[in-house]
């Protein structure tokens, strides 16, 4: 599936190429592999913002998305991700759970009503 979104998309074909699933699933074995206690902290955050970074490219290149309105909705929605799974968020002490619950459904709901054109 091309990852670039376009006029004839409906609203789940648009939820599904906002939501970064390679990047986070990469994410998630990283946080596996990390053992607690020690650097876990410095290392989570270090791992996620090199994924969050690599984003962008990864989008560009691989998946040939061109819209860069999609592209920072897609590193916002990575974000969001992350900070609903606890991640490094979790390992500072920013972590709420409920407050995590609400921003990913209400993200992850209104996100795809927003237009994305191809610049």
């Amino acid at each position: 599936m091309a990852r670039a979104i376009t006029e004839e998309n409906d609203y789940r074909t648009k939820l599904l190429k906002l939501i970064p699933a390679e990047i986070v699933a990469a994410y998630l074995s990283i946080d596996n592999i990390i053992p607690e206690g020690g650097d876990r902290g410095w290392l989570l955050t270090g791992a996620s913002l090199v994924l969050l970074a690599i984003l962008p490219f990864y989008l560009r290149v691989v998946l040939k998305v061109v819209s860069s309105g999609q592209i920072a909705a897609t590193m916002v929605t990575y974000v969001v991700w992350v900070y609903s799974l606890g991640g490094p968020f979790n390992e500072w002490d920013y972590f709420n759970k409920p407050l995590a619950a609400v921003v990913l459904i209400l993200w992850t709901t209104i996100l795809p009503l927003f237009k994305f054109n191809a610049e």
